[in-house]
């Protein structure tokens, strides 16, 4: 196993503090840090500012970051990439975009392990337009249930949305096959995939898997903060009705004050300014990912994965500690300690131990109709973490009945 620490400052700056909690937010790898600084200090000019050289090398950079998204998730091309704030602010632009696709008793269907920002948008709008929300069973190993599936879809089917990677238990769904037996039932059926939670860590591939957008965000990928991108084939994307109007996507607007002409996508859906520091520390991400390569990044963490479930069997914790998903095949753990309340755990980890987990409900407000839990402790490694940090939390948790330490 490689020792990756090396590449994020976080490791030298709190080298005693130990981080499990990438499914929140990744750590940030120096490239990141130095090419917002770098733009910020060398350029800090509008990108659509293009009359003089600065705002137009800061134009060229948009450009290159459509560029390498398109690569990235291989799109069909760069005018598919929209930017946003984050995927949360994808969603929303996709649900409210398709908000007149739907009528009274339309349905959409998704799981009730998405995470809120792909249950609350479809929620709103399917109570502005009568639609209705239908739940997917899931299998045991908590993926979508392809024959419940094929089952439920019927010509008031109008959008299927999913995670790629469930957030809290981490399933890995088949996008290929779930999108092959939806379009094979009717191929004008939507299917969103939030990809948030794993396009820093597997390929992604969008015309093998023929889905019509997906959406994530940079800061789960190494990258900054308010960073993200909507992905849709292009004659989609182009229904989409912006949420929001301002400078940049319009063309036109007549003396009447009533009529107007807006820019083609991708600038349709991108008013105003955008994030350019965090776009060019966003070009540094996928550079990283690209230089260390997905198919490591994934095997670095699947092998700690390995090396917890392994730990755990050795040390019994499972005599005294639920774990929900030590089968799944993600870096990611969900667990309760018999009788404790999670955020008392992640209290006593962090005070105790130097040891930063998840507590609660992590986002996912439906998880207790999958497991019988509405909150739970995560933790989940990234290749920042290495086989020491994993002991470092196996023998913590062997005292977890020690908690109430903590209070005094």
């Amino acid at each position: 196993m490689k020792d990756l620490k090396h590449f994020f400052p976080f490791s030298n700056k709190a080298s005693n503090l130990i981080y499990f909690d990438s499914s929140a937010t990744s750590l940030k790898v120096q490239e990141v840090i130095d090419a917002e600084m770098k733009f910020l200090s060398e350029n800090g000019s509008n990108p659509y500012a293009i009359d003089y050289k600065k705002g137009f090398e800061a134009f060229e950079l948009i450009k290159q970051a459509r560029s390498l998204s398109k690569t990235f998730i291989n799109a069909n091309k760069i005018e598919e990439i929209v930017f946003t704030s984050g995927a949360t602010h994808s969603i929303n632009l996709l649900a409210n975009g398709l908000r007149n696709n739907l009528k009274k008793n339309d349905e959409i269907l998704l799981t009730e392990l998405e995470h809120s920002a792909n249950l609350l948008p479809w929620i709103a709008i399917a109570n502005k337009t009568g639609a209705k929300i239908k739940k997917i069973a899931l299998n045991h190993d908590f993926t979508i249930n392809i024959e419940s599936l094929k089952q439920m879809l019927n010509n008031k089917t109008k959008i299927v949305t999913f995670a790629s990677v469930s957030n809290t238990i981490g399933a890995l769904n088949d996008i290929k096959l779930i999108t092959e037996v939806i379009k094979e039932f009717n191929n004008d059926i939507i299917v969103h995939v939030d990809a948030a939670q794993a396009i820093g860590h597997i390929k992604t591939d969008v015309q093998a898997w023929n889905i019509d957008f997906m959406s994530w965000s940079a800061h789960k990928m190494y990258g900054p903060f308010g960073v993200g991108c909507l992905y849709g084939k292009y004659d989609l994307l182009n229904t989409l009705e912006p949420i929001f109007y301002g400078g940049r996507m319009s063309l036109k607007i007549e003396e009447n004050l009533v009529d107007y002409t807006l820019a083609s996508i991708p600038e349709k859906l991108e008013a105003g300014t955008p994030n350019i520091s965090g776009i060019v520390g966003y070009i540094a991400a996928l550079n990283f990912i690209n230089k260390i390569d997905l198919h490591e990044i994934e095997k670095h963490e699947l092998e700690l994965k390995e090396y917890f479930v392994k730990r755990v069997k050795e040390t019994n914790l499972e005599d005294f500690i639920t774990f929900y998903n030590l089968d799944v095949k993600s870096p990611i753990i969900l667990f309760n300690v018999n009788g404790v309340n999670p955020q008392d755990i992640t209290n006593y980890l962090d005070d105790k131990f130097n040891i930063s987990v998840r507590g609660g409900a992590s986002c996912a407000r439906r998880i207790e109709g999958v497991i019988n839990t509405k909150i739970a402790v995560r933790a989940s490694f990234g290749i920042h973490n290495n086989k020491v940090e994993i002991d470092k939390l196996v023998e913590a948790l062997k005292t977890v009945n020690n908690f109430l330490d903590v209070l005094f």
